[in-house]
């Protein structure tokens, strides 16, 4: 019964992603004004109504293929049982989750990318962006045990990540760096913010681009 009940999860996910990634891809090409369900669920070799059970909207399917392993990141940080400060934890959860799916924080960071041509992303990027603030904030309040409704730390520390993450993610998707570059930029992010934002001359920049 547990092995049927995780090849049909598996199914679930692998469906979700082809529906997202196709969503992505034909956005990029035409703008998700001219795209239709229809043309999504036909790129993705599903019914229209398969990707309605997935989705409510063409938005929230290309944003779910910026998303992938949110949640996974989220669960291993939840599971860490150690003394590591929180963004310590993530800089290394991340950094790793970088190293095995470049391609996954890619398409995060083309999210940002077209919200310049197609507006009705952002709204959406907005809300689930500040989902996953949430999502990270209570767990670092529960990692720390302190109460998120009364201290400030967990939902700074919340912010200073997802900062972190998309402030790397966008300039090595803007300045086209291989990917061998990524988990350098995340952990300098990282570095930089736990520091509490120390003066740097340009010398002392290693993800300058080369």
């Amino acid at each position: 019964m547990d092995a049927e009940v995780g090849l049909r999860e598996l199914k679930k996910q692998m469906t979700r992603e082809a529906i997202a990634n196709a969503a992505l891809k034909l956005t990029v090409e035409r703008g998700i004004g001219t795209v239709t369900v229809e043309e999504i669920a036909r790129e993705a070799f599903v019914s229209p109504r398969t990707f309605s059970n997935y989705f409510p909207s063409k938005e929230d399917a290309v944003l779910a293929a910026g998303t992938a392993g949110v949640m996974e990141v989220l669960d291993q940080f939840s599971a860490d049982n150690g003394e590591e400060p929180p963004l310590q934890l993530l800089c290394r959860l991340v950094s790793d989750y970088a190293g095995a799916h470049p391609d996954h924080l890619r398409h995060m960071a083309q999210l940002i990318e077209l919200e310049a041509d197609n507006p009705s992303l952002k709204p959406v990027r907005a809300a689930r962006q500040a989902e996953f603030e949430d999502l990270l904030r209570e767990r670092v309040a529960s990692r720390v045990g302190i109460d998120d409704e009364t201290d400030l730390y967990p939902a700074l520390v919340a912010s200073a990540a997802v900062s972190a993450i998309m402030t790397a993610l966008i300039l090595w998707t803007r300045s086209d760096l291989p990917e061998t570059r990524l988990r350098d930029m995340l952990e300098d992010a990282f570095n930089i913010v736990t520091a509490g934002y120390p003066h740097r001359h340009a010398t002392d920049a290693r993800t300058a681009p080369v």
